[in-house]
């Protein structure tokens, strides 16, 4: 009897293993976990989102530390509110706009209306919090359950009230958080079930507005107001500088549903979006559509492989990727841009939220295979933020330069995209944007022009700014041979060669030099200082190999490859330490002094590949992949950055990455899977595969592309994009 119970019991067990396995199988969002990156130093959120949406609606904690930039921290056990607006894996925080909150109670009349709506903050359990691609639910402790999903600019939510207690909703216009300041919020009552209005703040974004319209499933009666609450009725509109809300839907029902739409040029345009995208009452239909919309992105790449762990990481991976740049024009193409003025599209989507400085490195590149359409809006976005505001974004925000970062890293991401054959875009707009652009003052540029590096002395992370700016000259000066511009190209070529006067061979570190020529003393290559610093959050051991575009001239500088290699090999053995007492909390994932959660590292790993030792470039990234990344809330080893820590685990895991996307060449790695299949066209795939037989594959033996034998460590973007085969031969040693 024992013995029938034990096979029963396993046939079972099979039987349920086999289902889930067939279900994710069909359902490629299935394994996708918006958890992942929301605990430790990822910074992500876990709501709901559609590729590249226009809405990010999804829960926030009452906490404002470092760690809740996007609003939500796994470590939090209470929910302050539902806000509309949020950023993916940011080190710096913002948004979290027109702030919901089911609420049981009544109103305290003897409190103000915001210590009232702290006083609704609700405790829950992780137990009771589900998330999927599009979609987030939870049930309070109170009992309240709330449900979230989201069209491209619109969002709907979902109440569900306990039976005997008040069915009611409040809404903060104000966000009372230390991340921007509420300048001015407008509400009015249209009827018994709509509300329409604005919020206006000031923070990372200096001039941000919120135009929305919220439409109620159910009668509602509301009290609004600033210092206290007062009955608003229909018709009647309040201005003032912060506004919070108490809406009361009464007994008849205990099933709730709630649309918003946002714009960020006008109500009109809020109104249009609700009537395009939202205009039914089914929660179930526009979950149902945005998963969909996720599956037709993420099938986009198949992977195939044995480890259900490394499926989770790859496709939240490519989900975090597809979060942003966000969708910002509305419906009638109208948005607010870095003038104030209100801007019109129309042949293309105006995006927001360009990380550049991140993003640059592998996110774009990923698109460029992936996202053709999308990379084309994105670049006309540039240009339309050019013809505003006079220069190309460096970190674009809600309709604002931040100037967060450094570099002109949206010159990399047009050149890349016109070398690669993406060119709906004015080619010769976008060329006088890069120049004017990178030839101004700003940030350091007018002394680097001069001094052909940028003295320590007369500008803060000399060091990093030098690299950058050197790299992006090198990406016009492709740019500029393409357009058969000879004296531009020489001149942008020259200038890219400024990397060479910040090498100091008597110590093989790029140092801050003054503008006399001389070496920045006392100097150690572990020190790094966030706020005043030659080096842009890293010190000299993790920013010295920003030289993407040169790898052999930095090989040169080193005294040849041997040199090169040693030094390298340094670089991941060295003890995992910092020195100085205001080291940026970026710098981390450390192995060795390569710290792979922040973006300036993501390349070196690839650069063993430039002379002759590849099998240490498989170790190090598959010590990477399985290492630094885990299907966890923590699974990220740093901020997640818009997309760019996650793009470098989908290229890496396919196994090749682009350590200069310009020259449009990936260098390879080795697979993390058995079979990854790229649609990178109309009846054109992709297909990698490789023997992975056990976890210890990760050394390549050889390299066959469409069945031809590789003599070369890399491969180009033509021959991804053509279609065929590239198997890879691997074994568990070098």
């Amino acid at each position: 009897m024992k013995t029938l119970l034990f096979v029963c019991s396993l046939l079972l067990c099979l039987g349920i293993t086999g289902c889930r396995q067939n279900e994710k199988e069909l359902k490629i969002t299935a394994y996708v976990n918006p958890f992942i990156g929301t605990d430790g130093h990822g910074h992500c959120f876990p709501g709901a989102i559609l590729p590249f949406g226009g809405i990010q609606l999804s829960p926030d904690n009452p906490r404002n530390g470092w760690d809740w930039t996007s609003g939500y921290h796994y470590s939090d056990s209470i929910i302050s509110s539902f806000s509309h607006t949020h950023l993916s894996g940011t080190g710096i925080g913002d948004l979290q706009d027109i702030r919901f909150l089911p609420v049981s109670t009544t109103p305290d009349t003897s409190i103000s209306p915001a210590a009232y709506i702290q006083s609704g903050y609700a405790r829950f359990s992780h137990r009771n919090e589900q998330a999927e691609p599009g979609y987030y639910s939870v049930v309070f402790d109170n009992g309240i359950k709330t449900e979230l999903s989201v069209t491209n600019r619109c969002g709907i939510h979902y109440y569900q009230y306990p039976a005997n207690s008040a069915h009611a909703l409040t809404i903060d216009l104000t966000t009372a958080r230390n991340w921007d300041r509420t300048t001015e919020t407008s509400i009015r009552k249209v009827n018994n079930r709509t509300l329409e209005g604005y919020r206006k703040s000031q923070g990372w974004a200096n001039d941000q507005r919120v135009y929305f319209i919220i439409e109620f499933s159910q009668d509602c009666e509301v009290l609004a107001g600033y210092k206290k609450f007062s009955p608003l009725e229909n018709g009647q509109k309040i201005t003032d500088k912060g506004c919070y809300l108490y809406v009361d839907f009464g007994q008849k029902t205990n099933k709730i549903l709630a649309k918003i739409s946002i714009s960020s040029a006008n109500t009109e345009g809020a109104i249009a979006n609700l009537e395009k995208e939202l205009s039914h009452w089914s929660f179930d239909k526009v979950k149902r559509d945005a998963n969909h919309a996720w599956k037709r992105q993420l099938q986009k790449i198949k992977a195939e492989g044995r480890n259900e762990a490394d499926l989770e990481n790859f496709y939240t991976a490519l989900y975090h990727a597809y979060t942003a740049p966000y969708l910002f024009s509305d419906v009638n193409g109208n948005y607010k841009g870095p003038d104030k003025e209100i801007h019109s599209v129309h042949k293309h989507n105006q995006y927001s939220v360009f990380s550049l400085w991140d993003t640059y490195r592998a996110a774009h590149p990923l698109f460029t295979i992936t996202q053709k359409k999308r990379v084309s809006d994105m670049i006309n976005s540039m240009l339309k933020h050019y013809d505003a505001y006079g220069l190309l974004p460096v970190w674009e925000l809600a309709g604002n330069e931040t100037f967060c970062m450094i570099g002109n890293h949206a010159i990399p991401v047009i050149t890349e995209a016109y070398l690669k054959g993406i060119r709906n875009f004015d080619v010769e707009k976008a060329y006088e944007a890069m120049k004017k652009t990178s030839l101004t003052d700003r940030a350091g540029m007018g002394v680097y022009r001069k001094y052909h590096y940028i003295p320590y002395e007369l500008e803060n992370e000399s060091v990093s700014k030098t690299l950058e700016y050197a790299y992006d000259d090198w990406c016009i000066a492709q740019m500029a041979k393409a357009l058969q511009k000879e004296d531009d190209y020489l001149f942008f070529l020259n200038a890219s060669r400024n990397y060479t006067n910040l090498f100091d061979p008597g110590t093989g570190f790029m140092r801050g030099k003054s503008s006399a020529g001389e070496w920045k003393t006392p100097f150690s290559p572990l020190y790094s200082n966030h706020r005043d610093d030659e080096y842009t959050e890293g010190n000299a051991w993790q920013y010295s190999w920003l030289v993407q575009h040169d790898v052999e001239g930095l090989i040169a500088l080193h005294g040849g490859a041997e040199a090169f290699i040693t030094k390298l090999d340094s670089l991941f053995t060295l003890d995992a330490r910092l020195e100085g007492e205001n080291a940026s909390p970026d710098i981390s994932g450390f192995i060795g002094q390569y710290a792979h959660g922040n973006e300036p590292s993501h390349h070196i790993a690839y650069l063993y590949n430039y002379v002759g030792q590849p099998h240490k470039t498989q170790l190090y990234v598959n010590k990477i992949l399985t290492g630094l990344y885990h299907n966890t809330p923590d699974g990220l080893c740093g901020n997640e950055d818009c997309g760019q820590m996650s793009a470098w685990y989908v290229f890496s895991a396919m196994g090749f990455y682009p350590v200069n996307p310009v020259e449009g060449k990936y260098q390879l790695g080795a697979p993390l899977f058995d079979k990854i299949t790229l649609s990178t066209g109309p009846e054109k795939k992709f297909v990698i595969t490789a023997n992975k037989e056990s976890d210890r594959h990760i050394y390549v033996q050889e390299v066959y592309l469409n069945e031809k034998k590789l003599d070369r460590t890399w491969i180009t973007h033509e021959e991804i994009m053509n279609g065929g085969e590239l198997k890879f031969v691997l074994s568990t040693r070098p």
